[in-house]
């Protein structure tokens, strides 16, 4: 068997939908979504060069990977401008950082994130 072909199984084992649950203002939004492609991250980053630009393309990207428990779309193309006008920035960062973030991410508590200075300070003294 080619290489390629074996990369082209392991790929398609790993293609599976992942379950992301977000509570906004009280109430649970979930969806499912596949891992990023490379071609839709080159995408969505070639978008979002301009700051401008950066919030459409990821509302952009939501709408497309946002999927039902079946792994249909649960958003068409329609529904980015009215996201866009009505979803407050903290609520669609949730939902969009919600993509990003791994299932060990889910399962592990939030971690206090230090300055660099303190963090530095700290290892100092552990070198010591």
């Amino acid at each position: 068997m080619r290489q390629l072909d074996r990369l082209l199984e392991v790929a398609a084992r790993n293609n599976k939908l992942t379950k992301k649950s977000v509570e906004l203002d009280g109430e649970d939004f979930t969806f499912w979504h596949k891992p990023m492609t490379i071609a839709e991250y080159q995408e969505a980053k070639a978008k979002s060069r301009n700051p401008e630009d950066a919030l459409e393309a990821a509302i952009r990207l939501f709408v497309k990977k946002a999927l039902d428990e079946g792994g249909s779309p649960q958003y068409q193309s329609d529904a980015i401008p009215v996201l866009q006008k009505v979803l407050p920035f903290d609520m669609a960062s949730k939902l969009i950082g919600a993509m990003q973030s791994s299932e060990e991410d889910e399962e592990e508590p939030e971690m206090d994130m230090k300055s660099p200075e303190s963090a530095a300070k700290k290892g100092k003294g552990a070198a010591s």
